[in-house]
């Protein structure tokens, strides 16, 4: 079995395979894939028709993704068991799937003689909204958003652009001067959010996103990007804006939606990945669900 390192080029043959088993999760999704493939280490492979995802970073224990395409009980079993044999034999590893998503649990335990424990991984898992709440703000519990974004429109000029090639210097710069404000440790040489933002922004043309920008008193402040994850669902990849701009945030977030993603019935904004502070903005927007995640430890 031989693994291959994702690249650009790949973006077709992964992405028809994800469209078929049609993601929930925002992991299951090119872009995500592509631009964190360095951190991760991802690597793929294709098992008897299905498409296989591993994480084999040199500094963390690997782990692989759930196998996706035309999913049948002979064809899932016959790659969970080549998986297994690979990190048993050629890994010295158990093998560990990571990230899958609640709805896809049956494919496992429905396989012949399964043996293996199934962990709830609340970090991981995204937080779902409807487009129609982000988009009106409506009640009692948004209230604060509403007020946050008068706010803003009262005491900025302000003006919202869709992105392209043309901008991308500008979202490269506003990245750079949140992560300066958060004394990032990339320039020490550590994979982080930016340099996976920056390979989004450098392979922007080539994938399947929307963007905007937010112009605020004649410089640009905030930028956003996200795509379709699956029929009905959008998935944001990025946001980042001036924190000093109070209400930038919900600003950006709102007309991201209202105007990008009015014809989607779901909004999924990734997850907290245990963060207190992100866990609470999260919440703030009063999620209609989570997009449950486990990970599997097979015996």
């Amino acid at each position: 079995m031989e693994f291959k390192e994702i690249n650009i080029n790949d973006k077709n043959l992964i992405a028809g395979y994800l469209r078929k088993y049609n993601p929930k999760a925002s992991e299951m999704n090119f872009t995500n894939l592509f631009i964190w493939r360095l951190y991760y280490g991802f690597r793929f492979t294709e098992i008897d028709g299905l498409l296989c995802i591993v994480s084999m970073a040199g500094n963390k224990a690997p782990y692989a993704l759930m196998p996706v395409g035309d999913i049948n009980e002979d064809n899932f079993s016959a790659a969970v068991y080549a998986l297994k044999e690979y990190f048993n034999k050629k890994l010295d590893k158990p093998l560990v799937f990571r990230m899958v998503e609640e709805d896809s649990l049956k494919f496992f335990t429905q396989i012949p003689d399964f043996e293996g424990e199934i962990v709830y991984d609340r970090d991981s898992s995204d937080y779902l909204y409807l487009a129609s709440d982000l988009i009106s703000l409506k009640g009692k519990k948004l209230h604060a958003k509403r007020n946050h974004i008068n706010r803003f429109k009262r005491e900025h000029e302000y003006e919202y652009v869709k992105l392209d090639s043309t901008l991308l210097d500008e979202c490269a710069r506003i990245m750079d001067e949140w992560c300066e404000r958060r004394i990032c440790d990339c320039g020490r040489g550590v994979y982080c959010e930016k340099i996976a933002n920056k390979e989004l922004l450098n392979n922007f043309e080539k994938l399947d996103c929307r963007g905007a920008l937010i112009k605020v008193d004649g410089r640009f402040e905030a930028y956003t990007v996200g795509e379709e994850l699956n029929g009905n669902t959008a998935v944001i990849h990025i946001e980042k804006a001036n924190s000093e701009i109070q209400g930038l945030y919900t600003f950006i977030n709102q007309q991201f939606c209202e105007r990008e993603w009015g014809h989607m019935e779901y909004i999924n904004r990734e997850e907290d990945l245990g963060v207190d502070n992100l866990r609470k903005a999260k919440l703030s927007y009063n999620p209609l669900s989570l997009v449950n995640k486990y990970s599997i430890f097979m015996s």
